[in-house]
């Protein structure tokens, strides 16, 4: 024991070690999961239009948004084409990769400072204020923006330091480097004015004032040339600039510039509030046990204790010796939080000019973005300047980076949830319309998941469903009538125009051609019945106008089976048939008028053991019932019904009445009627 322990006290990490102790955690915090989650938000849209468009529809979706961002994106698409887990592997090694050049950039800066590079790096890693990472296409070509950048900055300071005859190769390539990433996107486009300080103090205090501000300005006026081309190139030629966000402060500086200023002044306090304080406060608020299951509970809190132990080893046994200890009292600490705060202001500025400050929701965290940087290093300077001992310093890093890996990994849980609901969403879908007449409208109820929205879903919906349709004009769109309504949808009424531009194609269809449904899992996907559902109260305003609207005309009957309209790599095997499969080939049933088939899907349904999760799911097999003369049986489900809620009651009612109206008279059909009536509060 004895011996082992003085093999531990003299351990000592490599500090090239460093990117492995990065990828370990990086693994922790966005990894795990990965095998088990697959697009969200805009990484729908865009594997469709890669898809079905190729190159030319990628070009036209950035044509008036970030073009230059999107060249990546017509390489890499067609290479990893649409596999979820290749996805989720290119976002996570440009956020590693991030995390390894701000090492080996803070390294290069100040040299004697090696823990404070480990430190900012690990921090930078793992920053809880973005929350998006589990949206790899999009955000892992922004992080091989901010890859550029950093790269463009560290290979400036090694050709200014060395003397080797490739320091010219490393200007030109960094000068390349760094233009791109300004052109390529606004996100970390101000940061650039960073170079000329971080030039200052990579020279160190040893040169003299003049000299060293000599060779400063040397070094970064071709910088400075570059970006005033991306700068005058933004301003002048890129026409679409303000296409979707307005200059608001320079109009509220036109018309008052005192209460402007102030204005301002304001903005950037809530946005420092946000990015710093709220950010890392938030990993440790205590996880809400009842939402995230008591496995994913035991799963967090096991990845947390292995992020706490792993980098807890790795910093005692990675600490220099003696003479490199840290020294709070060293200049360079003051430098490190200097810089800090001239990159958050930086940093701030997009969002300070277009008033879209950053939150901590779904989907404005992307917001924190340009203040990452300065985020990662204010904290990590402040770490190195407060008068702490090495291992209350080492303590404070540890939990930080442990609880922040436990909140992304609890985040990537919530993903996984909603992957599953809009998994099971297009499994019923397909399996209740195998097919659908080009130019429809679904409208659906706002479903449960955060990280989608209409719009993501309009993507796999033409993707599954219109796979071969090429042309600009898009087949379908599925809209959120109670997010939608006054925009997109004029009003829910029939005969409006409906006009959608997704960028690479356009819809334009009419509130005449609909077909609205609900989905409000446990509950099963249900088509609304504009004959019953007008007036249903358990559905709000919204839905119930627009199952006046809804047509099953539209659905056609003959079509691909679930199993090969819905792609393998993305949905895996088909589900087992469950009751929500009996149901929607009930409503597929009735659709065609095919009683007998409604009755006897009826009967394997409720044989399952099974039940109903929405009173409405019982309707369509009262009516098969009574269409094929058990009159007893479509009785009792009509009083099961009419048990769970009140609310029922005029639902029943209307489906009663069409009932007596379709179907043959009969001294059965006339005692059911009877009773039921006489249960129900219908009008007379």
């Amino acid at each position: 024991m004895k011996r082992m322990n003085l093999r531990l006290a003299g351990l000592r990490l490599p500090e090239t070690s460093a990117p492995l102790i990065l990828l370990a955690v990086a693994g922790l915090a966005y990894g795990l999961l990965v095998p088990v989650i697959g697009f969200f938000w805009d990484d729908f849209p865009l594997s469709w239009i890669n898809a079905t468009y190729g190159a030319g529809g990628l070009a036209r979706y950035f044509s008036t948004n970030r073009p230059y961002w999107g060249w990546l994106f017509r390489v890499s698409l067609p290479l990893l084409g649409a596999s979820p887990l290749a996805w989720h592997l290119f976002g996570l090694f440009w956020r590693w990769l991030s995390a390894v050049l701000l090492w080996l950039l803070l390294r290069r800066i100040w040299r004697q400072a090696t823990q404070l590079a480990l430190w900012g790096s690990l921090l930078f890693l793992v920053y809880p204020g973005f929350q998006q990472q589990h949206i790899p296409i999009i955000y892992g070509h922004l992080f091989l923006v901010l890859c550029c950048y950093l790269l463009s900055l560290y290979l400036n300071l090694w050709a200014m330091q060395t003397s080797s005859r490739w320091r010219w190769a490393a200007h030109a390539l960094a000068l390349l480097l760094g233009l791109y990433q300004m052109l390529a996107m606004e996100y970390f486009f101000l940061l650039e004015l960073l170079r000329p300080f971080i030039l200052w103090l990579a020279l160190g205090r040893d040169l003299p004032g003049r000299l060293r501000f000599k060779r400063t300005l040397l070094n970064w006026l071709p910088y400075l040339a570059a970006f005033a081309v991306a700068f005058i190139w933004r301003a002048f030629f890129f026409t679409f600039q303000t296409e979707n966000y307005r200059l608001v402060f320079l109009d509220r500086l036109r018309e008052n510039p005192g209460a402007a200023l102030l204005h301002l002044l304001d903005n950037i306090g809530q946005s420092l509030w946000v990015v710093l304080l709220q950010a890392w406060g938030s990993i440790f608020r205590i996880p809400d046990l009842a939402a995230l299951g008591t496995r994913t509970a035991i799963l967090t809190a096991a990845v947390t204790l292995v992020a706490l132990i792993l980098v807890l080893f790795y910093l005692v046994f990675s600490r220099p010796g003696r003479e490199a200890a840290i020294n709070p009292r060293s200049g360079w600490a003051l430098g490190v939080i200097g810089l800090g705060l001239l990159a958050l202001l930086l940093g701030g500025v997009p969002s300070w000019s277009i008033e879209v400050l950053p939150q901590l929701l779904f989907a404005l965290d992307r917001f924190t973005l340009p203040f990452l940087l300065g985020a990662s290093l204010l904290l990590a300077g402040l770490l190195v300047w407060l008068p702490l001992r090495t291992w209350m310093r080492i303590a404070v890093v540890a939990v930080l980076v442990s609880l922040a890996v436990s909140t992304h990994f609890q985040v990537a849980s919530a993903a996984r949830r909603d992957w599953q609901t809009q998994q099971r969403f297009f499994w019923q879908l397909a399996w209740r319309i195998p097919a659908l007449e080009p130019g429809t409208i679904l409208m659906v109820n706002q479903l449960p998941v955060r990280y989608y929205t209409d719009n993501s879903l309009t993507a796999p919906l033409n993707w599954f469903w219109a796979g071969e349709n090429t042309a600009q004009s898009m087949a379908y769109l599925l809209a959120y009538p109670e997010q939608r309504l006054g925009q997109n949808l004029a009003a829910l009424e029939p005969g409006l125009p409906v006009e959608v531009d997704y960028l690479a194609a356009q819809f334009s269809g009419s509130t005449s051609q609909v077909v609205a449904l609900v989905y409000q899992p446990p509950a099963c996907l249900r088509v609304l019945d504009p004959g019953v559902d007008y007036d249903n109260k358990m559905l709000s305003a919204e839905m119930q106008a627009a199952s006046l609207l809804s047509s099953t005309h539209w659905i056609g009957v003959e079509g691909l089976p679930a199993i090969q309209r819905l792609p393998t790599s993305l949905y895996g095997a088909e589900p087992p048939h469950t009751w929500c499969y009996y149901f929607t080939q009930a409503e597929l049933a009735r659709q065609q008028a095919d009683w007998s088939s409604v009755a006897a899907l009826g009967d394997t349904a409720f044989a399952l053991g099974d039940y109903p999760n929405d009173p409405a799911e019982r309707l369509v097999f009262i009516e098969g019932y009574a269409h094929t003369g058990n009159w007893s049986r479509a009785q009792e489900i009509s009083t099961q019904t009419q048990a769970i809620t009140p609310m029922m009651e005029p639902v029943l009612c209307r489906l009663w009445s069409r009932i007596a109206a379709q179907t043959p008279a009969g001294p059965a059909k006339e005692a059911a009627l009877a009773a039921v009536f006489a249960a129900l509060p219908c009008p007379p």
